[in-house]
C-alpha cells in the first residue's frame, strides 16, 4: 500500500511538473511517462479497477460542472457524420483484423479481437470465450491505447496550449472551490454505488457527468472547479494506464513482429482519416474531431479535452456513443466474423 501511494504521489508530482513547463496535457503525459518507467525499469504495480473507476468518475464529474445546457442543441447536426465514421471505424477495425491475420501466424479470433476499435476491457474479457488468446488481446490493446494516449494529446495540445492551467485555481475563491470538491466527492461516491448496479461500457463516466452537471446545475449553481483537481484526476488515470505498459506486454506485442507495429501504425492513419472525414462533415475543428472520432478510450480523450478546453462535453457524449455502439453490434460481429470455439465431444 505504501508503494503504490509513493508511486502516485510521484506520477502527481511528475505530471504537475510537465504541466508547469506547459507541455500538453502535462499531468496526464507525465503521469503516464511515470508509470511506464516504473513498470519497465523498478516494479510492476497492481491497481484495481475500482481505482481506474475512480478517476473516470473524477473526470466526469469534472466534465459536469463544465456541461452548458445549450451546447445539446446543435448536436443534432453530428448525428450523420457521427454514423459514418462509426461505419467506418467497424470495417476499418475487420480489416485490419484480416491483415494482422494475413501476416502473422495467430489464431484467426485472436486477430479479430486484437483489431476490435473499442470497449478494451469488454473485448479482452470475450476474447477468453472465442478461443483467442487473451494475453496478446489485451497486449495489443494495451499498447494501443497507451500509444494513443501518449501522442494524440500531445499533437492536439501543440495547436491548443494551455499555459499553467493545471497549476492554478483559476481565480476560484476558497470558499466556491471547497464547495465544489465536495460536492465532486459525493459525486464519486454516487457513482460508484451506481456503477456497481448499472453496469454498461463507460458507465462511471456517464453517471459521473450526469451527477456532475445536475449538481452544478441546481445544487451549487455559483461554484466553481480549481483546476488543479482535473489535472490530479488525469495523474491518476495517466499513472494507471502507464503501469499496465510493461515488460511482458512488449514482448507479447515483439513476439508478433512487425506486422504488430504495422497494424499500429495503419491504426493510426485510419484515425487520422477518421477524424478528417468528421471534420469535412461538420462545423466541429479538427482538433475537436479528432478527439471526438479517434478509438483511443473514452475517458483519456474526454480527460484531455478537458484540461485543454476543447469541447470536453462533446468529446465525452460522442466517445461513449462510440464505445455503446461498438458494445451493441460486437455479438453480431462475432457471429460473422470470428470462428465458433471447439467444443470437446
Amino acid at each position: 500500500m505504501l508503494q503504490k501511494a509513493t508511486f502516485l504521489i510521484i506520477a502527481a508530482l511528475v505530471g504537475a511538473a510537465f504541466s508547469y513547463l506547459n507541455v500538453p496535457a502535462g499531468w496526464l503525459l507525465g503521469s503516464l511517462v511515470t508509470g511506464i518507467v516504473s513498470a519497465f525499469y523498478i516494479k510492476k504495480l497492481f491497481f484495481s479497477d475500482s481505482l481506474f473507476k475512480v478517476s473516470l468518475a473524477l473526470i466526469g464529474g469534472n466534465i459536469g460542472f463544465m456541461v452548458v445546457p445549450e451546447q445539446f442543441l446543435t448536436y443534432h447536426m453530428l448525428i450523420g457524420p457521427f454514423l459514418i465514421t462509426l461505419i467506418v471505424t467497424i470495417v476499418g477495425g475487420i480489416l485490419l483484423g484480416r491483415f494482422l491475420l494475413k501476416y502473422t501466424g495467430m489464431h484467426p479470433n485472436t486477430a479479430f479481437f486484437c483489431c476490435m476499435p473499442g470497449g478494451a476491457s469488454e473485448v479482452i474479457a470475450l476474447s477468453k470465450e472465442y478461443g483467442a488468446d487473451q494475453r496478446l488481446v489485451a497486449a495489443f490493446h494495451t499498447t494501443r491505447i497507451t500509444l494513443f494516449v501518449f501522442i494524440i494529446p500531445f499533437i492536439v495540445g501543440l495547436s491548443h496550449p494551455v499555459v499553467n492551467s493545471g497549476l492554478s485555481s483559476n481565480g476560484v475563491s476558497f470558499t466556491s472551490g471547497s464547495t465544489a470538491i465536495a460536492a465532486l466527492i459525493v459525486v464519486v461516491i454516487v457513482t460508484l454505488w451506481l456503477g456497481a448496479r448499472v453496469r454498461f461500457p463507460g458507465s462511471a463516466l456517464f453517471f459521473a457527468i450526469v451527477l456532475g452537471f445536475s449538481v452544478h446545475q441546481w445544487v451549487i449553481p455559483t461554484s466553481e472547479m480549481p483546476f488543479f483537481v482535473t489535472g490530479l484526476a488525469q495523474a491518476l488515470m495517466g499513472a494507471i494506464i502507464g503501469m499496465r505498459f510493461d515488460r511482458e506486454t512488449f514482448q507479447e506485442i515483439k513476439r508478433v513482429g512487425g506486422a504488430s507495429a504495422l497494424t499500429l501504425a495503419l491504426y493510426f492513419l485510419m484515425s487520422f482519416g477518421l477524424a478528417a472525414i468528421f471534420f469535412f462533415l461538420t462545423p466541429i475543428n479538427y482538433s475537436t474531431s479528432l478527439l471526438s472520432i479517434v478509438p483511443a478510450g473514452a475517458a483519456e480523450m474526454a480527460s484531455t479535452a478537458t484540461m485543454l478546453a476543447i469541447e470536453p462535453t462533446m468529446v465525452a457524449t460522442l466517445q461513449m456513443l462510440r464505445v455503446l455502439a461498438l458494445f451493441l453490434v460486437l455479438p453480431f460481429l462475432i457471429k460473422w466474423f470470428a470462428e465458433k470455439p471447439k467444443t470437446n465431444p
